[in-house]
């Protein structure tokens, strides 16, 4: 009997302690598992915003653009841990529409100059794709409330660039974040200033850069608005714009710019002697391929065929893939 009873409370005394090792592996295990996902999160998201703020201070276009791949890289795997959480979404939009304009190696303004709004890249066409993605994505888990007026901008940039949408859409979406200009960028002003424009609202527009688009601020300022009036074909103001950039400043390159825009605004209104002045005299800061077409242009408008045929050649002979030269040589 003694021993019957003495096996029976090893035997509990046994079971107590495994079922207090259970409880224990399993309250660790969980514990050090949900803890595990705290600390990620936070951990993550402040290094998450960290480093899209240290981005945004590199000037050094390689090191911002290898500094851009780095973070969407990151920003994939903290996506994956808060998929449902609209901030996510919205770090890697902003983080991907960067990178798409830091490859093209300009700003949105000097994309504007050189006239290479839609002249994307497969990876910057790949880059604002994904950022439409994912803003598109916060929006909905939104439900489009309380979405920042900057990131619905990015929104129509991206939607912009890539010709996802045209320019009326894009204009009734950003319509109403617009009143609230005092949260705009001079960026975003500006970009929605050419919406105005392209849409027939050019009195809109242009009120607009002049409130909050920075165009007397600086000569990159002025040469916005200049070709928003050439754009919006107020020739004579254009022109008058343009001209006066001319006597305030010696960089070479805004100097070319504004021959160049005069150029084309002369040739519009069949002022061929005027035009060739202008390009002739953008060619003073370099060869330029672009402007030998023009230049070819206004020797044909005059009748002076040999001229344009001898600029046009010189064109080909040295990039003989250029297909406008050989229409345009084609046609003589």
């Amino acid at each position: 009997m003694y021993y019957r009873y003495k096996s029976k409370k090893k035997d509990r005394k046994f079971l107590k302690i495994f079922f207090f090792c259970i409880i224990t592996v399993s309250i660790v295990y969980f514990g050090n598992t949900y803890k595990s996902k705290i600390m990620f999160w936070r951990v993550s998201h402040n290094r998450i915003v960290d480093q899209i703020n240290q981005v945004s201070t590199i000037t050094d276009s390689a090191k911002k653009i290898e500094s851009l791949r780095k973070l969407a890289e990151d920003i994939e795997a903290y996506k994956q841990y808060n998929s449902s959480d609209a901030e996510s979404y919205i770090y890697s939009s902003r983080v991907y529409y960067n990178l798409g304009l830091a490859l093209s190696g300009r700003t949105f303004t000097e994309v504007y100059f050189d006239d290479l709004l839609l002249q994307l890249t497969p990876e910057q066409k790949k880059c604002f794709i994904q950022s439409i993605k994912d803003m598109s994505k916060a929006i909905a888990i939104l439900d489009g409330k309380d979405v920042e007026p900057q990131d619905l901008f990015i929104l129509g940039k991206s939607y912009f660039f890539t010709g996802y949408r045209d320019n009326a859409a894009i204009y009734s979406m950003l319509k109403n974040s617009s009143s609230n200009i005092d949260l705009l960028s001079i960026d975003d002003v500006r970009f929605y200033s050419l919406l105005c424009l392209s849409g027939g609202g050019a009195d809109e527009g242009l009120a607009l850069l002049d409130k909050k688009g920075g165009v007397e601020d600086s000569v990159e300022g002025k040469l916005f608005k200049a070709k928003a009036l050439k754009n919006s074909m107020k020739y004579t103001d254009a022109i008058i714009a343009f001209q006066k950039i001319l006597k305030t400043t010696d960089d070479p390159y805004v100097q070319k710019l504004s021959y160049t825009n005069l150029g084309r605004i002369y040739f519009s209104q069949n002022l061929y002697k005027e035009s060739l002045d202008q390009f002739n005299a953008a060619l003073n800061f370099g060869d330029d391929i672009n402007c030998k077409i023009w230049i070819g242009k206004n020797y044909l408008a005059m009748g002076m065929k040999d001229n344009a045929k001898a600029v046009w050649s010189e064109v080909l002979a040295v990039n003989a893939d250029n297909e406008e030269v050989k229409k345009l040589l084609g046609s003589l």
